[in-house]
């Protein structure tokens, strides 16, 4: 009687065991359905609201309904902003962009609220509330990320606390190696995904073209100056993980200052001592470069009478240039790459001008042939 029991519950238990099996290969089935039903709601998601990214300060970004109103406290996110076809939406500047008209000519009529390092919170605040009693959650502010600075975004996010509803995105947008992704989180934000994509597109072919053309050839020593205002004992320059280090190493140079903090400040001796290749000088301008080149020519001279400047292969072979710093920084950097690698390697099929062309058109600029981007030509 107990062995027919035992075969009777054995019985029981296998069959119990398929049962089991087949349950759970059809909810496995069930879950693959649910799994491509999840991922298409994800990509619906992103196409309605509310939207989250990471942004470049390791921060969790939600807005949740569509941006209608943009503030932007540095050129590089106008610029972004622009090149995504919502710079209508653009509320308010700093005085950065205000003061440059033929950068940013849509902007004029924007709100200035602070400088390029100061922000009037209050006068956010304020824009942001307009003749509402209570802000309406459709308005985001673009800072760069700077944690430690106090213009950095964890400044503003503190800033803005008061205020309920304005979203605080921190976001760079001038470094060649993470523009891209950052263009793209901007993209998914405003519901410019496309846009985004067709811009990276655009600056992948340029850049993967310059990649191509210096691929295998000899590495100049480069100098890279932005001022000299502190006198020749206090150069300042770029040192590891500086854009315009990385937009060297890309155009196929090597940096001298490669080895140093980001913004090194350095002695004319040292450069002297390195013995650069070339040499390049990052210039300012409000405009689109420059009608007038005796203020490049007197820059060019300052650096080449320098004392032991003669030592120098960059000042013997007259390879000491001026350039436009607008071209170097932000979503049109990879046009100061494609003029960066033509001046290192002269020899390379790449039309700097070209890209130049390219880039503004797509902003709905027109090219100005009569200005200069570079002194001297190459």
């Amino acid at each position: 009687m107990k062995g027919k029991s035992f075969c009777a519950l054995l019985a029981f238990l296998l069959l119990l065991s398929s049962l089991t099996s087949a349950f759970a290969s059809a909810t496995a089935s069930d879950s693959g359905s649910g799994s491509a039903s999840a991922s298409s709601t994800s990509i619906c998601e992103e196409t309605g609201y509310p939207r989250t990214i990471n942004d470049s300060a390791g921060r969790t970004v939600t807005v949740e309904m569509s941006v209608a109103r943009i503030i932007v406290l540095n050129t590089d996110a106008a610029e972004a902003v622009e090149m995504l076809g919502a710079g209508e939406d653009i509320v308010g500047v700093t005085d950065s962009i205000s003061k440059k008209p033929a950068l940013f000519p849509n902007l004029l009529d924007c709100e200035v609220v602070g400088t390029w390092k100061e922000f009037d919170y209050e006068k956010i605040g304020s824009l942001a509330m307009g003749d509402s009693d209570q802000i309406v959650p459709n308005i985001i502010v673009i800072g760069y990320t700077y944690p430690d600075l106090p213009y950095g975004i964890y400044s503003v996010e503190r800033g803005l606390a008061p205020f309920e509803n304005i979203t605080a995105v921190g976001l760079d947008l001038y470094k060649q190696e993470t523009l891209k992704d950052e263009i793209r989180k901007l993209g998914i934000l405003l519901g410019r995904v496309e846009e985004a994509e067709a811009y990276c597109e655009w600056c992948d072919g340029k850049e993967d073209e310059v990649k191509s053309a210096v691929e295998g050839l000899p590495t100049p020593k480069v100098y890279i100056e932005s001022s000299s205002k502190g006198g020749i004992g206090s150069l300042s320059s770029y040192g590891d993980g500086s854009a315009l280090n990385d937009l060297c190493r890309i155009a196929g140079g090597e940096n001298i200052g490669s080895d140093l903090v980001k913004y090194p400040k350095v002695d004319w001796e040292w450069v002297v001592s390195e013995n650069p290749d070339v040499i390049l000088k990052i210039k300012s301008i409000s405009d689109l470069g420059w009608s007038d080149v005796s203020e490049l020519e007197a820059e060019r001279s300052e650096i080449m009478t320098r004392p032991g400047a003669e030592e120098i292969s960059a000042v013997q072979n007259g390879k000491v240039y001026v350039c436009y710093w607008g071209m170097h920084f932000g979503l049109d950097s990879v046009v100061g790459l494609t003029y960066w690698s033509r001046i290192f390697h002269p020899e390379v099929d790449l039309d700097p001008e070209m890209v130049h062309q390219e880039y503004l058109a797509r902003l709905d600029f027109e090219y100005p042939g009569e200005r200069v981007f570079v002194r001297p030509e190459i």
